[in-house]
């Protein structure tokens, strides 16, 4: 083959290289599961949740801890806003600052169908990564903002403290 040829080659292999999207694994790949369990409301199953952290054990909000949620129900964005919002009133974790947050969300969070994941990876600043069926959706920059998400399910006056008890290990 001319060397000019190689050269071509080379060159095209390096940009379809350069085009192709990175593999991009599991946010959950590195860490260990902590627990797990799935909340159901009267006769509906609603989803199944799972805590990861880098140790396997729960030691409370800290960097690579990760709550998965896969869902078992169809569920439009607005409403996961609006149960959001209905547990940090719950919770007491409702202030100014939740508005913005929960618009964020809105503009963030896909509709759910049946099947789908929604997982938040707390990272190494306290910030929230959230990612829809393993593909990075972004990011909330406030560690307020992830300790009161994350309280809805790892809070001691949770709603469900059965749940909390199985995702942090206790049960």
């Amino acid at each position: 083959m001319p060397r000019h040829n190689l050269c071509r080659s080379f060159v095209l292999s390096l940009l379809v290289l350069a085009s192709a999207p990175l593999a991009q694994g599991s946010p959950t790949e590195p860490l260990r599961e902590v627990g797990s369990t799935t909340l159901k409301v009267m006769f509906w199953t609603v989803y199944d949740s799972t805590l990861f952290s880098p140790s396997g054990n729960y030691r409370g909000i800290e960097p690579g801890l990760a709550l998965q949620i896969e869902y078992r129900r169809n569920i439009d964005n607005q409403r996961l806003v609006d149960a959001t919002r209905d547990q940090w009133q719950e919770l007491g974790l409702y202030r100014e600052q939740s508005e913005q947050w929960l618009d964020e969300l809105t503009h963030l969070w896909p509709d759910i169908q049946r099947g789908d994941s929604i997982t938040l990876l707390v990272e190494a600043d306290l910030s929230a990564t959230f990612y829809f069926n393993e593909k990075r959706l972004g990011q909330i920059q406030d560690p307020r903002f992830t300790t009161d998400f994350l309280a809805i399910w790892l809070a001691e006056n949770t709603r469900f403290p059965e749940l909390r008890d199985e995702l942090i290990g206790a049960r």
